[in-house]
C-alpha cells in the first residue's frame, strides 16, 4: 500500500513545553485518515507540521516523497485550516478564481472545476449573489473546503472541517469525502466528533501529544472491549494514563 504521508518518531514544541511526543503514523494512499482527539491535544499543530506551516523539533516527516516542508510538492495538497482565509470583499467564486490561479489553473480549467465544488459544498446558489462578507459562519467553512478542493489535489488535509456546520451538510460533505476516497483522493482529517471519526478508513486516537490507538474504527473498538468508539478512546486514554 502507498503511503502519501509518514511521520517517525515526530516532536514539537513551543518553546520549552513539548506538545507533541514522539508521533509514528502514515496516511495510506487513497483512503481517509482521521485524528481523532479532544481540542488542544496536538492535531493542528500535526496537520501543520505536515503542510509545512511548522517545522518538527525533531523526527521525520515525508509528504509525497519529499521530506518536509513539502515546497515542491505544495500545489498537489490541498490544506484546509481551522481558521477561514478568505477574501471577504470578493465572491465566492471570486475566491476560488484568485485561489485557483495561485494553484497555477488555467482560466479553462477554473471553469469547469468552480462549479462542481461549489455544489459539493452546497454554494451553488449563492456563489455570485453576494460577497463573503455576507456569509454565515458555515457558508465560510464551505467555501474553505471548496477552496482546498478547487486544483484536485492528490492530497486533502483539512481541519475540523465541518465545525459550525448544521447535521445536513455535515452528512453532505462526509459523503463528498467518501466519494473522493473512492476516485483516488487521499485525504487527513481532523475531528473530534465520534461518529465522524468511525466513517474514517484508518484512524489514529491523540491524547496530550501521544498516539493511544491507531487502526480502523472497527478494530479500535474490538482492541478496547467496549461497545463503541468512544468508549474505546475513554479506555485507551485511561491506559495511556496509568502508563505515563
Amino acid at each position: 500500500m502507498d503511503v502519501l504521508v509518514r511521520l517517525e518518531n515526530v516532536h514539537f514544541s513551543y518553546g520549552r513545553t513539548e506538545v507533541l511526543h514522539g508521533i509514528d503514523m502514515d496516511v495510506p494512499a487513497g483512503m481517509i485518515t482521521g485524528l481523532l482527539g479532544p481540542s488542544g491535544h496536538g492535531k493542528t499543530t500535526l496537520v501543520n507540521l505536515v503542510v509545512g506551516a511548522l517545522v518538527a523539533t525533531s523526527g521525520r516527516i515525508q509528504v509525497l516523497g519529499e521530506t518536509a516542508p513539502p515546497r515542491k510538492m505544495k500545489t498537489s495538497i490541498g490544506y484546509m485550516p481551522q481558521s477561514d482565509a478568505l477574501y471577504e470583499d470578493l465572491t465566492a467564486r471570486q475566491n476560488l478564481r484568485f485561489f485557483g490561479a495561485l494553484y497555477g489553473m488555467s482560466r479553462r480549467d477554473l471553469d469547469a472545476a468552480i462549479p462542481k465544488v461549489l455544489d459539493t459544498v452546497s454554494l451553488n446558489v449563492a456563489n455570485d449573489r453576494r460577497t463573503v462578507s455576507a456569509f454565515s459562519g458555515g457558508m465560510k467553512r464551505r467555501l474553505s473546503l471548496a477552496i482546498a478542493m478547487v486544483h484536485s489535489p492528490r492530497l486533502l488535509i483539512l481541519d475540523e472541517p465541518t465545525v459550525g456546520l448544521d447535521p445536513v451538510h455535515r452528512v453532505r460533505l462526509w459523503q463528498g469525502f467518501r466519494e473522493l476516497a473512492k476516485a483516488g483522493r487521499t485525504l487527513l482529517i481532523t475531528t473530534h466528533v465520534m461518529d465522524e471519526a468511525a466513517n474514517c478508513d484508518d484512524l489514529v486516537m491523540l491524547h496530550e501529544g501521544r498516539v493511544i490507538a491507531r487502526g480502523a474504527p472497527q478494530e479500535i473498538v474490538a482492541a478496547s472491549g467496549k461497545a463503541n468508539l468512544e468508549e474505546a478512546f475513554l479506555d485507551f486514554e485511561a491506559r495511556e494514563a496509568d502508563h505515563a
